[in-house]
């Protein structure tokens, strides 16, 4: 179920789409065909998909709100393992962002800036605004071409949902998580790797400074 959330949050469908079907599902997953349906049967419950019959039928995605439970077994998280997770996070997602620029075509830029200028549509969707900002995150670790860092991302951002109820969402706050988007896919487009982490250090430094009251900085290692 979980990997399922995490496909859906790194993608770039919008509600409607409709998912592969069970057994393509299956076969990517390496597990039975009821253990997908199974998963399914939660996330429909949750709301998070939507079941249709007929000839054109199948599962389509309802809802980028996930609910929390859903995302990690935590139900808080102390200072410490919110450094922990945001030090994590500034490791992966920064090495995210210069593979993305060097790898990533125009074409999938255009498809990430699509997702930035969604934002706005959200503003009054504190649920859906998150979890948008957070497929951002989640697309430029896909285009990182790295399966296994999007993984590591993926994992980060499911744990970090536990302090959701601690991180209220403002018309300010959207405003600057918009500007931090946009600044980021301008950013990728220079394929400069100075500019990306320039403006990774940005976009991180402010849920940073939020909860451990100052930015995270990642030393670089010196020459031998």
């Amino acid at each position: 179920m979980r990997a399922l959330i995490d496909g859906i949050r790194a993608g770039v469908a919008p509600p409607g789409t409709r998912l592969p079907r069970d057994q393509e599902l299956a076969a990517h997953f390496g597990v039975s065909r009821p253990v997908v349906r199974e998963a399914i049967d939660q996330l429909r419950r949750a709301g998070i998909v939507e079941v249709r019959r007929g000839n054109r039928g199948g599962v389509f995605i309802r809802s980028l709100a996930i609910p929390t439970e859903l995302l990690t077994g935590r139900t808080d998280l102390g200072l410490e393992d919110i450094r922990q997770l945001l030090e994590a996070r500034r490791t992966i997602e920064t090495t995210c962002a210069l593979l993305a620029a060097e790898r990533a075509g125009d074409t999938d830029l255009d498809a990430l800036q699509q997702l930035a200028e969604g934002l706005t549509e959200t503003r009054t969707r504190p649920g859906d605004f998150i979890e948008l900002d957070v497929r951002f995150h989640l697309r430029i670790a896909a285009l990182s071409g790295n399966g296994r860092l999007e993984t590591f991302l993926a994992a980060v951002f499911r744990d970090l949902a536990a302090i959701r109820s601690r991180y209220p969402v403002e018309y300010g706050d959207m405003e600057t998580a918009i500007g931090y988007q946009q600044d980021t896919v301008a950013a990728l487009r220079t394929r400069d790797p100075e500019v990306v982490l320039e403006s990774m250090d940005r976009h991180l430094t402010g849920l940073e400074g939020h909860f451990l009251g100052r930015g995270i900085v990642l030393r670089r290692p010196r020459p031998a």
